[in-house]
């Protein structure tokens, strides 16, 4: 459902995967006969009618997910939508009930839990790397092109969109967060003085979050960061972890984790420099969320980003929209 760029990225992965694309459906009939499944239409209720449909994936602006799950539900059919799973907790609920009504699994498209690299920087911090952490940084740094928005001019609308950088991309970071640190208490935001007057929600923010026992983080949210990386259309995402034994720098573009450890186990002698640069083979994770999510279909088990688990971190961004709003920090 929704045929636009991560409508494409989904047909992608789940052809990697070996599913079967039965139904592509847009509002622009001759954009959804681009993706290649056997049939392509704008009438949502006729593709949800077809007994041999099993699943669907959500690709719509994000105003339209609540409706197009539930309806997906209520046909029976599993589910799995794209991030943010709704625009209010609200929403998320109404979902989580009416997949739970009919026994179908609901699962967030949340790519970060299938990126390696993630999933090795979480190990390195699990192994005591850096020791407990005590701060984390992470920036989002890109720059939105008007060209870029040709194709998704929704995403300019406040309405269809429900906000900004801070929702598109924070929510991402969020989950890392809690990945890394566990459950926040408080969030702090402010919205940066708009630059990209096109764009009615935020194109830079920042937060601040607290977690108990004094840890801290912070998130940079940008789509106006111009860099001589970004002004090519590339994303810059860094993560810094700071311990007592160390740091650790995550570069997502260079795939890379710049590791400086104190731990005795991760020095390989006496003599040998306590910094080290670790290369992390890269693996689609558009394509292994694809498969996570057909595997949990066949074995009836829920998924590492059900709706259940993944609607605190929708409910940790719109924390930090309250807190644009009010100036103030938000318990959450």
């Amino acid at each position: 459902m929704g045929c636009g760029w991560a409508g494409a990225r989904h047909a992608l992965a789940f052809r990697a995967a070996a599913a079967q694309l039965l139904w592509a459906v847009d509002v622009d009939p001759a954009r959804a006969s681009k993706i290649g499944a056997a049939h392509a239409t704008s009438d949502l209720v006729a593709a949800l009618a077809d007994p041999s449909l099993d699943a669907v994936s959500v690709c719509l602006p994000h105003a339209l997910h609540a409706e197009a799950a539930i309806a997906a539900a209520d046909a029976g059919k599993h589910v799995l939508v794209e991030k943010p799973m709704a625009t209010t907790v609200e929403e998320a609920d109404r979902m989580i009930a009416a997949a739970n009504r009919a026994r179908v699994l609901l699962m967030v498209a949340e790519t970060v839990r299938f990126d390696p690299l993630v999933e090795r920087t979480l190990q390195l911090v699990r192994e005591g790397a850096i020791g407990t952490p005590a701060l984390v940084q992470i920036s989002r740094q890109a720059y939105l092109r008007t060209s870029f928005l040709t194709q998704r001019r929704w995403f300019l609308n406040s309405r269809t969109a429900a906000g900004g950088i801070m929702l598109s991309g924070g929510v991402h970071d969020f989950d890392i967060l809690r990945m890394l640190l566990g459950e926040p208490e408080t969030v702090y935001a402010r919205r940066v003085r708009q630059r990209f007057v096109e764009m009615q929600g935020d194109d830079t923010s920042v937060a601040v979050v607290t977690f108990p026992n004094d840890v801290v983080a912070t998130l940079i949210e940008s789509f106006l960061m111009k860099t001589a990386v970004t002004a090519t259309g590339e994303e810059e995402h860094l993560v810094r972890v700071d311990g007592e034994l160390g740091s650790l720098l995550v570069d997502g573009r260079r795939s890379t984790i710049r590791l400086f450890s104190e731990h005795p186990g991760y020095q390989s002698s006496s003599s040998a420099p306590p910094d080290q640069e670790i290369h992390v083979p890269s693996a689609d994770p558009f394509e292994r969320e694809a498969r996570h999510f057909l595997n949990c279909i066949q074995a009836g088990l829920e998924p590492i980003t059900s709706g259940r688990l993944q609607r605190r971190n929708l409910e940790l961004v719109l924390a930090a929209y309250a807190s644009m709003q009010s100036g103030v920090p938000v318990w959450v």
